[in-house]
């Protein structure tokens, strides 16, 4: 499902309204009976009944729409309010801690954002305290990190009918995210673009993530389709990882008009840049290496992405989707071109990040359709 990155789909606005406006207009009608069955016996003229009929029908219809709007406009609120604390725990879930929600007078709702807001910062202090006690994870090491950055791609492929760009902005703990772009072998009008992430920490986790990237890549290399990159991708760490080891995977393919989104366990949104929106979307599937091969084929449920002059999608890992101030920027440098886009973005974010920088390694990757002027 695609939503806007900070704003209620307007699903419950649009029920309570509905609701509001049938439960106005029925009590209009019933008032309506009741007045006019009393006055009737007493007015001989039959015009005068008709026009007391046509009064009351409008009438309820006016007081209909009258609580139809006033639900609407209060349910929209509401709405807002719980979907920026749903994106918060959303938040918490991909590993973020720096979260803030808006809270605003003394009911349910607020309630609720204060103790999200409460859970978020004791998880801080937890992560600073095991920082301070030498506890960061093994996917930082400085020599996990060398090994990724061995991988990085100086440039991405030339996609025919598309810019493509991805970039790294390094952080001070480093990260372990693999990604590239790879063009399909016999057609240059198709390509893949992935993010691999490690799933949880420890050496088998580095390992995970490492093989999960060299399988993804020799598949995607010699022409294989996402879905069968990722199902070969999967029996193969399933057969060489310990139980429970797996790592996490993100594939977007472009061809011809459209794109396609894979996710393999990944739920950092794919964000939709179009009109000054933000849109988010996610497909679904299992992590890789949990399953021998027919639940995660089966689970695999890709997203299709009607693609236009001027829509940009932009995905990356974790930390580039936990920036501060992401969502704000994109609209404002969706229309750039992709090389000035990718500048910007990263630039703002490091300088958001303040004097100490950024903490973890930001990737950010986009696709935009070319301008067919």
């Amino acid at each position: 499902m695609a939503r806007k990155g900070s704003k209620s789909t307007g699903s419950l606005a649009r029920n309570l309204a509905i609701n509001c406006a049938v439960a106005g207009l029925l009590g209009g009608l019933l008032v309506t009976v009741a007045v006019v069955q009393n006055v009737t016996g007493s007015i001989a003229d039959p015009d005068a009944v008709t026009k007391g009929w046509q009064v009351g029908v409008g009438l309820s219809l006016l007081c209909g729409l009258l609580c139809g709007g006033a639900a609407w406009s209060f349910g929209g609120k509401v709405a807002t309010r719980v979907t920026d604390i749903q994106h918060a725990v959303g938040k918490l879930g991909r590993g973020g801690s720096e979260v803030r929600v808006r809270i605003s007078g003394n009911d349910e709702v607020s309630k609720l954002g204060s103790s999200v807001q409460y859970l978020a910062s004791d998880l801080a202090a937890l992560l600073s305290a095991q920082d301070e006690a030498g506890g960061a994870p093994a996917s930082m090491d400085p020599m996990v990190k060398q090994l990724r950055d061995k991988t990085v791609p100086g440039a991405p492929p030339r996609i025919v009918g598309f810019e493509v760009d991805a970039a790294i902005s390094d952080g001070s703990r480093g990260g372990l995210d693999y990604f590239d772009v790879v063009a399909h072998p016999e057609d240059p009008a198709q390509a893949v673009a992935y993010v691999v992430t490690a799933e949880g920490h420890g050496a088998t986790s580095v390992y995970a993530c490492r093989l999960a990237r060299d399988e993804l890549q020799r598949a995607l290399a010699q022409g294989a389709t996402p879905r069968r990159a990722l199902a070969h991708t999967n029996k193969v760490m399933k057969k060489q990882l310990p139980s429970g080891a797996c790592a996490l995977a993100t594939l977007l393919q472009m061809h011809g008009g459209g794109c396609k989104l894979y996710q393999a366990g990944a739920h950092t949104p794919l964000l939709i840049c179009q009109r000054g929106d933000v849109l988010e979307l996610n497909a679904e599937g299992i992590a890789l290496g949990l399953d021998d091969g027919p639940v995660f084929e089966k689970s695999l449920r890709p997203q299709e992405i009607e693609m236009s002059p001027g829509v940009r999608l932009v995905f990356g890992n974790d930390a580039l989707l936990r920036s501060e101030g992401l969502l704000d920027l994109l609209p404002e440098l969706s229309p750039r071109h992709t090389n000035m886009f990718m500048n910007m973005v990263l630039g703002r974010l490091e300088q958001g990040a303040g004097e100490d920088g950024l903490r973890e390694d930001v990737v950010l990757m986009t696709v935009k359709m070319e301008s067919q002027e």
